[in-house]
Formats: structure tokens, sequence, C-alpha cells
């Protein structure tokens, strides 16, 4: 077995560790990283971090320690063991402390710390965060900055990779504009006509009375991205662009563009809306000079799922209300009607509740922990500081209902996510906080919406790492905290004039072992003789939750779990499927169809006994996975990788149709799922839509958040909306392949159009730039893209700073080990680098 063993040097320069004793936060201590790759033994892949600090002698003297986060359960690599120790400290959070055997040795100007960490796959799977704390009082930190993000010296040859990139941009190739229909994503019906009309200056906006509003909306969003003010008028006897109410269904209309004027029909606001959407992207497509000339069409649109949700994990890594404002933008773009916040977890609570102030007070903000500290501790890089933009923010009720407001006017649907009973640290160390406050005032109003028995002793280690994260579902205080939440969400919703249908409340991940060893369990277990084992609490759980949405006539959405128990089998414990829960009327978000697991079909399982499903599947949803194995590409990988074209060529009606590589990006077999469940009809029906996710661990950097969602979500929106594709249905493998690359071919021209209309109207979105492909052939190294107008820029110098060197034109010759990336000359941004080795 090949070992991949690599170095990764943090050099700390220009700092004085004397500093730390005169303040609290001193200046920054920057470090780099740098890799070496080593084949030489044959041993279990282990990757080895090396940290190098030049600094005085102080450091040989002091107590310190340096923090940092890893989910990859790093240790001190073997080496070392006798100088350093490293503390497992909760979740993602780690430190290295050194031995007294360090201590004694001679002093030097060159700390060297080996961090052996196994699975260093990609820029994401670093450890992050890293900050200095010294003394036994552990207040004063240094943060260390990483000078080099790009680890511009990690020179790992992808050839495999960049020929397999080369290879999928050979399929495609240029259609005609004529006849293309840019509009995304795709409508039911769209014919090209002979017809033309020319919008300005003169063009009117006339609307029947139910579409005033939608007429404002239009003549606004117009004037935004074109400067042309648009007059609007009830009167249909004149030209321009007329909106009316027809008898058609939610969400669909009709378009037309004749020479005689625009006509949108529609028979909800709802569709009105999405024939506007369709209407603007066909001006913006041809705007100039104030005006556009458009050709004629006619057009026939409704959605295939009527539930068509982003999900956005708010809680791990913080996003601005800005930054929400502008994802709500997207989604109505492409016809995406349900925004799912993921508002708290283990890391975080991000919305106000009024009568609990200790939810943000504390838990929305995160920062070193000192002995009495008042928030939570950093995770996912977030570091030292409770201003860190990363790891502290919140949304106050104001916020809220501004979201609210927006989303709605754009029929988007905002469902709050609360996560129970695992995943919720952040609110359990909340209330404990509370109860600390209330104790020794007034132990009645300290306990009224305590999360978890303080006398606890449950063993328990949650994927994630933590080991006291799951709400104690026997203390009737937990559904004291419940019901208020779910209270004030509705009087958030209500002041918004926005209504409150569903509320998720989360249900995945909660490990094994908890509530084993709480006495309040155990007591409340011996009166009730219907919960005969800790396990039967979580069934227990959900049935009095959903009493608590019932009165608010709310339903309960949630992850797979919520219909499912954990059963133990020949002594080992198992989720299963519970079918009479479906009477319960739960909406569930099925994310597990990890090759392997034995869960690759839970989907359908659940949808055929009756559930209400919406396919959530990590392995063609899940945004935050990386985009492909590039070393320098970020996110996840857990769960395969996902481009643009893994949510295209999600099949609903047979998923594993187009499940076509494993976790480590290796082809399954055909075969491998001839023994699983196939939806029934019944089950297809229970269906009701698809949902996409971008969870936080990984957005550290801000500009992940765009580069790991666009241009992934159009592709998931033309899964959502567009109807089902001739290819889904096709059974001959070469019949399907030749029409997939057709229709695939068809979708990459319409979306290279929609990249350029983000590169002229929504230059803040730093979408994500394909890697150009490269390949090997007869003596010689040749460059494609997936896109005509990029530029490929390359280098074989070892500076990577310098990569926009030499302009690719022709094939290379020369040997050598090359560097490339892709360039937009519209935005002036670049792909992440690819590297080839050329011999």
């Amino acid at each position: 077995m090949r070992t991949l063993k690599t170095i990764v040097t943090i050099s700390v320069i220009s700092v004085f560790f004397s500093c730390l004793t005169k303040q609290k936060i001193s200046s920054e201590l920057t470090y780099k990283m740098r890799i070496k790759v080593d084949s030489s033994q044959n041993i279990t892949p282990v990757c080895f971090f090396e940290i190098n600090l030049e600094q005085d002698q102080h450091l040989y003297e002091g107590d310190w320690k340096i923090y940092f986060n890893s989910f990859k359960k790093p240790a001190i690599a073997p080496t070392d063991s006798m100088n350093f120790g490293m503390v497992h400290v909760n979740g993602d959070i780690h430190y290295i402390y050194p031995k007294a055997q360090f201590k004694n040795k001679k002093k030097g100007n060159l700390l060297t710390i080996p961090i052996a960490q196994a699975y260093l796959k990609n820029v994401s799977d670093f450890p992050v965060g890293f900050y200095l704390v010294e003394g036994k009082s552990a207040e004063k930190y240094i943060r260390m900055i990483n000078s080099d993000p790009l680890y511009e010296q990690t020179l790992l040859p992808e050839n495999k990779l960049a020929e397999e990139i080369y290879e999928a941009n050979q399929r495609l190739s240029q259609v005609d504009s004529s006849k293309l229909t840019p509009i995304l994503p795709t409508p039911k019906y769209a014919k090209v006509t002979q017809d033309s009309f020319i919008l300005d200056k003169n063009t009117l906006i006339i609307a029947d009375n139910n579409y005033q509003q939608s007429a404002r909306f239009l003549a606004k969003e117009i004037l935004n991205h074109t400067g042309l003010e648009l007059e609007i008028s009830n009167n249909f006897q004149k030209k321009g662009i007329q909106l009316k109410n027809w008898n058609l269904k939610d969400e669909s209309y009709q378009l037309n563009i004749r020479d005689t004027g625009i006509e949108i029909n529609a028979g909800s606001l709802s569709g009105m809306f999405y024939g506007i959407q369709s209407l603007k992207s066909l001006i913006l497509n041809n705007v100039k000079d104030k005006k556009a000339i458009l050709r004629g069409m006619e057009i026939e649109d409704e959605p295939r799922f009527s539930h068509r949700a982003l999900m956005v994990d708010v809680a791990r890594t913080f996003q601005s209300k800005e930054k929400l404002l502008n994802v709500i933008d997207k989604m109505s773009d492409y016809k995406i009607n349900i925004l799912h916040l993921h508002f708290n977890d283990d890391e975080g609570w991000r919305i106000e509740i009024d009568g609990l102030p200790e939810l943000t007070k504390f838990s929305g903000r995160r920062g070193h922990q000192g002995p009495d500290s008042t928030y939570l501790p950093p995770s996912h890089g977030s570091g030292p500081e409770i201003d860190s933009k990363l790891g502290s923010g919140y949304y106050t009720k104001k916020d809220f209902i501004e979201i609210l407001k927006y989303a709605n006017e754009r029929h988007v649907k905002v469902v709050p996510e609360i996560e129970t009973p695992g995943h919720a640290r952040a609110a359990i160390k909340a209330m404990e906080y509370r109860y600390h406050q209330y104790m020794d005032k007034d132990l009645k109003k300290a306990e009224e919406f305590l999360l978890s028995d303080l006398r606890d002793q449950s063993k328990y280690r949650t994927v994630q790492g933590w080991n006291d994260d799951a709400i104690n579902a026997a203390m009737p205080s937990s559904y004291n905290f419940i019901n208020k939440v779910v209270a004030e969400l509705v009087n958030m919703y209500k002041e918004a004039g926005v209504p409150l249908t569903s509320i998720h409340m989360g249900g995945d991940e909660v490990p094994a072992g908890v509530w084993e060893d709480s006495k309040v369990v155990k007591d409340f277990i011996a009166k009730n003789p219907d919960v005969q084992k800790p396990d039967d609490l979580w069934v227990y759980f959900y049935s009095q939750v959903n009493l608590i949405l019932k009165k608010y006539n709310i339903k309960m959405s949630g992850w797979e779990e919520i219909g499912m128990k954990r059963i133990d089998v020949n002594g080992k414990k198992k989720m299963e499927i519970v079918p009479e829960l479906n009477k319960n009327e739960y909406l569930l978000d099925v994310w597990n169809n990890i090759y392997g697991t034995g869960s690759e079909d839970l989907a359908y399982r659940l949808a055929n006994q009756g559930f209400k499903v919406v396919l959530s599947n990590v392995t063609h949803m899940y945004f935050d996975l990386a985009s492909n194995r590039s070393f320098y590409e970020p996110g996840m990988f857990w769960g395969g990788y996902i481009n643009v074209e893994k949510p295209y060529y999600f099949t609903p009606e047979n998923y594993y149709k187009t499940f076509l590589f494993d976790d480590t990006d290796h082809p399954i077999n055909p075969g491998a799922f001839n023994n699983k469940v196939r939806l029934t009809e019944q089950g297809m029906k229970n269906i009701v839509g698809l949902q996409c996710a971008i969870w936080g661990e990984t957005l550290i950097a801000p500009e992940n958040f765009d580069h790991m969602v666009y241009p992934k979500l159009i592709g998931f929106a033309e899964r959502a909306w567009a109807p089902q594709t001739k290819w889904a249905k096709i059974t001959d493998p070469a019949l399907f392949k030749a029409q997939y690359n057709r229709e695939w071919n068809y979708f990459t021209n319409v979306l290279n159009s929609e990249l350029r209309k983000f590169d002229k109207y929504y230059p803040e979105i730093n979408y994500r730039i394909s890697s150009p492909g490269i390949k090997i052939e007869n003596g010689t190294l040749i460059v494609n893209t997936d896109r005509r107008d990029l530029e490929v820029y390359y280098t074989s110098n070892d500076d990577t700073s310098t990569i926009k060197h030499d302009k690719y034109t022709k094939p290379i010759t020369e040997k050598g080990v090359y560097k490339f990336k892709a360039f937009n000359p519209a935005s002036g941004r670049s792909s992440k680098m690819i590297i080839v080795k050329f011999d």
C-alpha cells in the first residue's frame, strides 16, 4: 500500500512571547504549511504535521498550550510522544502541551511538533484555528494565522484527475444559440417562433388587479438590472408586458413573446412570479444599450416537485443577514421555494428568542475558554476571539422578521430548524448557564428550561466528537424549552405577516449511550411502563414534540431518524423504521444513502411504507462535499464528491441508475443495487420533493460558501423543477448514454450563458470556475476547458503566485511539472490549481 506521509511546517516569525504577559490579545503569529510525500513505508496511510515556531527561549521555559480544531482524530507522532502530549477537549477541539522531557531539552530557536493525522485528502482536512495559550490561568492567548492558505509548495501531481476532466470536457460542444431556450430550470414546454419584441423605455407593464404587486416587482427588477424605468398600467388595450389571471395550477405559468407584446398568464401569485423570473432571464441575456430584443417564444411551465429546498447551516459557521438575502435572491431566480435554516447545533445558536437571552448571549458567541467564560469554545477554525465573524453572530428578532418578509416577497418559504435532541450542545450549555445564573435566587426559574440532567454520567461520543450534546428526553423542562422556542417563532412569523406551517425538529445522529446513566431517566422509566429502556425515549420525545407543534397547527419535519427507532440486533444497536409513525404525518428529509452502509435504499423503504419523503441524498445533494478529488478543492468527501453534474443527473424515481461512484470516487459495480428496494408507484407519490444542503464545517474561508454552492445550485434547480428527463426511462446502456450526453450538453450551454450573467450582474458571487482538463497524448500535453470563454495559464515554477505566467495556446512538448488554472477574463477570477507531471 502506498503511504502518504505529509509534513506540514508552520513557521511563526517576528513575534515575541513576552508580549503575552502584557495584554490578553497580542499581535498575530503567522505560519506556513509544507507537505512532503513519502511512499517508502508499507503501512497504513498516516499524515504527519510538523509545527515550527521560531521564537525566543521563553517558549522552552513557560507553561503553554497550542489549541486547534480538527475532526480527523489527530495525535502526536510517535517519534515525539515523549516531548509533547495532546488532549482531545471535546468536539473538534484539541490542544498540544510540552512534557517535562521537552522542557529539559537544550534551548534553541526552532520548535518542532509533529502531529499525525490520517486521511489528508484536500485543503479542508488540515487542522485549523491554531492559537497559543500561556500560563495556568489560560486567559492569555495569541492567534496564529496561516500566511499561505494555498499551500503553494504542496506539489501533488493529479494526472488521472486532470485526464478525467479533459475527457468530460470532450463530451461538450457548442450549440447554436438560436436553438437554445436560455431559461433555467428548463421549462416543461418551450418553442421558439419567428416573432420578436423590442423592450425599451416605452414598454408598459399592464397588470390585472391580482398582479399589481407582481408588476411592481417586475418593474423594480428591470430597473435594477437594465436601468429601464417602465410605467405600470391596467389598460390592456395598450402594447407591452401583460400580466393576466388565468385558471392555471399553483406555481404554473404561460409566457408568450410575440410581435404584439409579451403576455404572462398565471392562476396564482407564485405562478406569476415564476413567469416573471423566466422573462427576466431572457431580458438579462439580451439587454444592450437600454433595450432588449427578445425572440418570439411560447412557454408553458410548472414544477415537477412542490418541495424544492436549500438547507443552509448557519450554526457551525455563521452567515450574515445580508448573505442570506443574497441567497434568497438566487433561490428565487431558479425557482427554489424553501429555505431550510439550520439555526442551532453543537457549535452555535443563531436566533434571538424573547425570554431566553442566554441562547444568543452565551451560545451565539465562540471564543477561547477561560475559567469563567460566558460563551462556547472555538470550532471549525473560528479562533479564540469572541468577535470573530466565523464563530460568533446571530439574527436578532428584527433581522429574522426582515428575512421572512424578504423571502415571502420572493415566494421562498423559510423553514426554521431547531435541532433536537442531539446536536443540541449550544442550547444545552446556554440553559446550564441560565441555571447557574438563577440557582441561588430562584430555583424554580433556574430549572424551568433546563435541558440536561446535571448528574448524568452517561458515556457517549458523537460522530463529530462531542460527549454532552443530547437533550434529556425525560425532563419536563426540555419540553418547556421547546414550547417556548416554538411560541416565539410563531410570534415572529405573525409579526412578519408570514404563515408558519412547518418546523424542522432535527433528529439525526444521536449516538448509542445517551440517557443510559441518568437518574432522571431511570426514575422516568420506573414510572412509565411504555418506556422500558432509554432508547424507547426516542419515540416518546418526538410524540411530545409533535403535540407541542399541533397546538400551533404546525406540521413537524425532521431528518429520517424521526420515523425510526434504535433497537438491539444480535447485541448491536441499529436504527429501524417504525411504520406506525407515519400516522403522525412527519415529513422526512432522508440524507443517508451512503454506499456500503445498507442505507442506500432507506428513502425508498420509508416512502413505500407511507412516509412523506424529501430526497436529501448526501451523495448528490450535499454541496459542502468537494467538487472533485483535487487536493486544492475545499470541502468534505465522506459522502463522495459533488460537482454541478451530480445533482443534474440525479434521478429521483430510480437514483441507483446514477449512483455511479462510491465515497472514494471509485466506480460502483452496476449490479451492486440489484437486491435493493425499488420505489413503488405509491411510494413515488410520497416523494414530495428534493433538498440540497450546505453544511458549515469547511466554510472557514468565507469564499468557500459561493464556491461550493454555485453553480451546483443550478444543477439542483434543474432536477427539482424540470420535467422527468428522456434518458431516465431508457434501459439500454448505449441509448441511455447517447441521450444523456445530448441533454447534458444542451444544459451546459444554457448554464454557461447563466454564468456570464453572474459575471455581469452578480459579480459579488464567487462561483466555482472549473479547473482545466489536461491530457498527455502523442508526446504532447494538451488542455481544454468546459467553457469557451475561459483562458488557461500555467507555470512550471515553484512559486504559484506567478501561475498566470504563460497562456496556453498550443500543445506543450517540454517535459516538467506544470501547474494550471483556468481564468475568466470577465471577472478576473480563476479556478483552483491542478498539477500535472509530464515526463
